[in-house]
């Protein structure tokens, strides 16, 4: 008989432990990804990030026509089933009854959808979705070519329900046309995704995400959206992203993570919202440390999220916070994980900074209204009430130690009007942090 060793066996059971993490972590994030840029499925054999790619996703639409096809307007008459629409020229529904199960597929620029107040709805529930429709609830409803960077399209006036997937699908895969490993190298100019793309007056209820912004969007202007009960999130902004606007608009009721994630994305405005009812959080600004490394084709974020400007939201009950600045710092990551760390185990930190988070109002009585884990950062004029456990605002390292206090330096929290009957959480705080508030009643 063969006997291990007490060494032996907890290394052989940590080993296992940490195969097993790494196992349930991958498939935890497996229906996230499969929004990401160069997430590869099953049947993908070889992952070579310096191989160009070509979006291929047509093949999933079971029936494809043409914009062009449809003469002044689309109606209901005009499709029995599900249609991806290849967006050749400019498509407008007949008028605000109409309701049709299209993926509009944008391969070119300088194209516009208007639905002028109708209804793409990919089945509404999984009572009343006929069978040639259901196939079609695992397809977006707007969805660009991810090989290209397009630009000058509109979205408009639209009522978006039914699909399992995002509702607009804007990623960006870079395979073959980043730096020789298909990362970008060290001093290459910053690629152009998608740019000057206007989202606007939209309506979109469930899905996983209702808008994905991919990698280095530029000149985004989304006003008037109306975005609940995504089972994921609202609105995704990935890395490199910069100038994107979210104006005007309503958060809420979403579901498994924070509803609006400022993944890596700099020099943005996000203005005049509603953000209520979200159960894991309202905004999270951060920089992703590229996870999942060896599964997909990672940007590792060289552009950290900072110049942002956070102004005049409205948030409301918000669940474990309403806004996080920096979101990850400190996060552990186990081996394979993060690519930042070149897939090795330890601690990540995040940067984001020189944002401003002004005239906002913030209601709560659980969870955390303000988390603030770096600095530079301003954060003033804004009104916090904090009601039973909420606490008003926490200023901390994150899952670092106080070694790490200088991550602060510069954070500022001044005039900002807070009634609360708990009192502010600080962790690590050090002389580099400035505090000046409106005290409560």
């Amino acid at each position: 008989m063969i006997r291990l060793s007490d060494n032996a066996i907890q290394k052989s059971f940590v080993l296992q432990s940490i195969s097993r993490s790494f196992e349930c972590q991958r498939w935890f994030y497996l229906s996230f990804l499969m929004l990401s840029p160069g997430f590869l499925f099953a049947n993908d054999d070889v992952l070579n990030c310096a191989i160009a790619h070509t979006d291929n996703r047509i093949q999933q639409c079971p029936e494809v026509r043409y914009a062009s096809e449809f003469g002044a307007c689309l109606s209901s008459a005009d499709i029995d089933s599900h249609v991806c629409v290849i967006m050749d020229e400019d498509l407008s529904l007949c008028d605000a009854e109409q309701s049709v199960a299209i993926t509009a597929m944008f391969d070119r620029s300088n194209k516009t959808l208007d639905c002028q107040g109708g209804t793409i709805d990919l089945g509404w529930s999984s009572e009343t979705v006929s069978s040639h429709i259901a196939n079609a609830r695992n397809l977006p409803m707007v969805r660009f070519y991810d090989d290209r960077s397009l630009s000058n399209i509109t979205v408009q006036n639209c009522h978006m329900r039914g699909t399992l997937h995002a509702a607009v699908q804007m990623i960006r895969f870079f395979g073959g046309e980043l730096g020789g490993n298909g990362k970008l190298d060290e001093g290459e100019p910053l690629p152009l995704g998608h740019n000057n793309i206007t989202l606007e007056n939209l309506t979109i209820v469930g899905g996983q995400t209702g808008v994905y912004l991919g990698n280095f969007s530029q000149d985004i202007v989304m006003n008037n959206l109306n975005i609940s009960d995504t089972k994921r999130i609202a609105v995704y902004s990935e890395a490199g992203s910069n100038r994107i606007s979210l104006t005007n608009s309503t958060i809420t009721n979403n579901k498994t993570r924070e509803a609006i994630a400022i993944d890596s994305t700099y020099d943005s405005l996000i203005s005049n919202n509603v953000i209520a009812n979200n159960r894991e959080g309202g905004i999270h600004v951060y920089q992703n440390c590229g996870e999942l490394k060896g599964t997909v084709c990672p940007v590792v974020r060289s552009t950290p999220p900072n110049n942002n400007q956070i102004l005049d939201n409205t948030f409301i009950n918000n669940g474990i916070s309403s806004l996080q600045i920096a979101s990850r710092q400190g996060r552990r990551h186990a081996l394979g994980w993060c690519a930042t760390l070149n897939g090795l185990p330890g601690q990540f930190q995040d940067t984001a900074q020189d944002n401003l988070v002004q005239g906002n109002t913030i209601n709560c009585d659980d969870g955390v209204a303000l988390v603030l884990m770096d600095g530079p950062n301003t954060v003033r004029n804004n009104d916090i009430v904090a009601s039973n456990g909420c606490i008003p605002y926490e200023v901390s390292t994150g899952g670092f130690t106080n070694v790490k206090s200088d991550v602060l330096q510069g954070l500022k929290i001044q005039n900002n009007n807070i009634v609360s009957s708990r009192p502010p959480r600080l962790r690590n705080v050090n002389g580099g942090v400035t505090i000046n508030n409106v005290p409560s009643d």
